[in-house]
């Protein structure tokens, strides 16, 4: 199977290739026409020396020169009308190419392998689709019903992944999408595919499922039905994107499912959230999207894309597929430390779990079974939590990371605010950089060349606020013992700062105050028992 950088290298030698005959044909066509005009300028060269040695008497010469342009331009206008008339609309694609292209793969023998010269072709119609043109030309073809027709005959993972690229590029027009989910047997299809594990071909069907998610959430109230209805006709359509999550080694894979997914799940509660009471009498989302298998598979493939990096470098040197996050959970590591591993991870993948994450734990379903998928969801936040204490991660303080700590705080609500002890130190620690960020901010001086303008200080303390007010509600829900045991492996220094934050606050408070008599009290016996 390719990779995707020999995809892409392909894809430009397929541009190429694409256009080749049209552009021959053009060069023909120009060297014909300077041909013809040497022959001209050659003519009327010769005719005028033969004028200046001979009499003006009757001579054929000139009529012939005119003679032989009008032929020239005539055969040139004649090329040129025949290249329009094949042309797809104002492109230079040739309308017999494709044509005979889509002749040859429907007389493609059943359970045979691609051949050499049709794959070709192919992947020079799947470049060329991403044109509106070439997509409404297809469409007027019939091309989706061939390509499901290829594709039900076929088991070669290969022409799988042609067709669904070449598909994939076609639904970013919305006309097709909308004849794609008229027929609900080729949605079928393409949820069945999801149990093939070629990654290159997983992953051109990925992007096309964010295609077709992108259209359903632009106003397209049927096409929204349509594909909510049949994702809950196929029982195992939430459980197959988990195999995907949680078997995948392709990080590239991993991050197309995460979106993909993403995708799905938002569109398909809101489209159920709009229709709730309407008569179209809607599968409850939980029941067709709350799988055990898609919330395990949604973890861990964010734990794998959140791995440091020497977990990475383990991976290409010993090639183990599994998850290899080594990081401590108790929270005691220093990330200031230069031998420290770092999460170099693509900011848009923590967004992407977190939009996950928040549209299931919100579902009461959820939170009744929150036992489940509490823990894993957890370290998940802890890992994002690691991430935002490297380096240029959390300060300054941007839109990214409020959305980030606005999106952690809710989860943790929504689980009740299950206590976890590496998340709960982390949480400690970000809040700690935050105060202490806010103690030695510096009002910006234009004329400082090494100050920059930083976010308002107000920013900086509702956001601190808001991490410990998410400490309190911990302290309050874990058990004393579990606090009393975690709280002596915390730094002195750390808790103190804790505790007398919870105490300027409390009378603002009533949480924080809570919270302080809580961790007093939990103190003080510890405290007590070390005498």
């Amino acid at each position: 199977m390719t990779k995707e950088d020999a995809t892409n290298s392909s894809e430009r030698e397929n541009v190429a290739a694409a256009s080749s005959n049209d552009n021959s044909t053009l060069i023909q066509a120009e060297k014909k026409a300077n041909d013809a005009t040497n022959t001209n300028t050659n003519a009327e060269t010769n005719g005028a020396q033969s004028t200046a040695n001979k009499s003006e008497s009757n001579s054929p010469q000139p009529h012939g020169i005119q003679n032989s342009e009008d032929a020239a331009d005539a055969e040139e206008q004649e090329l040129i009308t025949r290249m329009r008339a094949d042309a797809v609309d104002n492109t230079m694609y040739s309308k017999k190419f494709i044509l005979q292209t889509l002749m040859t793969l429907s007389q493609q023998p059943e359970q045979t392998a691609l051949e050499v010269e049709l794959e070709d072709d192919l992947c020079k119609l799947w470049d060329i689709s991403v044109t509106p043109e070439v997509v409404a030309f297809l469409l007027e073809n019939d091309v989706i019903e061939l390509i499901a027709s290829a594709i039900s005959i076929s088991e070669d993972v290969r022409l799988y992944e042609i067709l669904i690229g070449l598909l994939g590029n076609m639904c970013a027009q919305v006309e097709c999408v909308e004849q794609l989910t008229a027929n609900a047997e080729w949605i079928e299809m393409l949820l069945k595919l999801t149990t093939c594990m070629d990654t290159c071909m997983l992953l051109q069907l990925m992007r096309l499922y964010q295609y077709v998610m992108a259209h359903v959430v632009s106003g397209k109230e049927q096409l929204a039905i349509d594909w909510y209805n049949c994702f809950a006709a196929c029982d195992s359509s939430a459980k197959n994107l988990g195999f995907i999550l949680q078997q995948s080694v392709s990080d590239e894979l991993l991050i197309a499912a995460l979106k993909a997914t993403n995708a799905v799940l938002a569109s398909c509660a809101l489209v159920e959230e709009e229709n709730a009471q309407s008569d179209h009498n809607l599968r409850p989302f939980a029941e067709v999207f709350l799988k055990q298998e898609l919330c395990d598979g949604v973890n861990n493939a964010f734990v794998r894309l959140m791995r440091d990096d020497l977990a990475k470098q383990a991976d290409e040197i010993d090639g183990e597929a599994g998850d290899q996050v080594t990081a401590e959970e108790d929270g005691e590591e220093s990330n200031d430390e230069p031998n420290t591993p770092k999460i170099n991870c693509d900011i848009e993948v923590i967004q992407t779990y977190l939009n996950i994450c928040t549209i299931l734990v919100q579902l009461p379903e959820a939170q009744a079974s929150m036992d489940l998928y509490a823990s894993n969801i957890m370290y998940c936040l802890t890992r994002i939590l690691i991430f935002l204490q490297q380096p240029m991660q959390l300060l300054p303080l941007g839109e990214r990371q409020e959305e980030y700590l606005e999106d952690l705080a809710h989860i943790c609500s929504c689980l009740k605010y299950y206590y976890d002890k590496g998340t709960f130190v982390h949480i400690l620690n970000v809040w700690l950089i935050l105060r202490e960020h806010i103690e030695n901010y510096a009002e910006y001086d234009e004329n400082d060349f090494d100050a920059y303008e930083d976010e308002p200080r107000s920013q900086y303390e509702e956001n601190a606020f808001k991490l410990l007010r998410l400490l309190g509600h911990m302290v309050i829900q874990v058990d004393a013992s579990v606090i009393m045991t975690d709280i002596e492996e915390i730094d002195v220094i750390k808790v103190e700062l804790f505790r007398n934050a919870l105490q300027a606050d409390q009378d603002e408070d009533a949480l924080l105050h809570r919270a302080h008599q809580r961790l007093s009290a939990v103190l003080n016996s510890a405290a007590g028992q070390a005498k």
